[in-house]
């Protein structure tokens, strides 16, 4: 996935098969619905968003964790600014 429009990508940390990184999102970014090959696990540091999965959209807030299958279809649509750190395996090469 191409970072949208005023997001911020920051690689915190990676190695192995796995990668940390943090995505900083003002309000009001449709970031598109994509899949990709690896697991993704994210936790929502700040800011509330609709998590698009599949064909379901889940509000979320600080504090709340959610998981992405491979090859799983989704998005988000950020309603206010959002901190969010996501963990992937393996590595995302194209954050490099």
């Amino acid at each position: 996935m191409i970072t949208p429009e005023g997001a911020e990508r920051r690689v915190l940390s990676y190695g192995g098969g796995m990668m940390a990184v943090e995505f900083r999102f003002p309000a009001g970014v449709h970031a598109p619905i994509h899949s990709h090959p690896h697991e993704q696990i994210g936790y929502v540091v700040s800011g509330e968003l609709d998590l698009l999965l599949d064909d379901r959209s889940t509000r979320l807030g600080p504090g709340d964790s959610y998981y992405i299958a491979p090859n799983q279809r989704h998005g988000v649509v950020t309603l206010t600014p959002c901190v969010l750190l996501d963990c992937f395996t393996p590595l995302r090469e194209e954050f490099l």
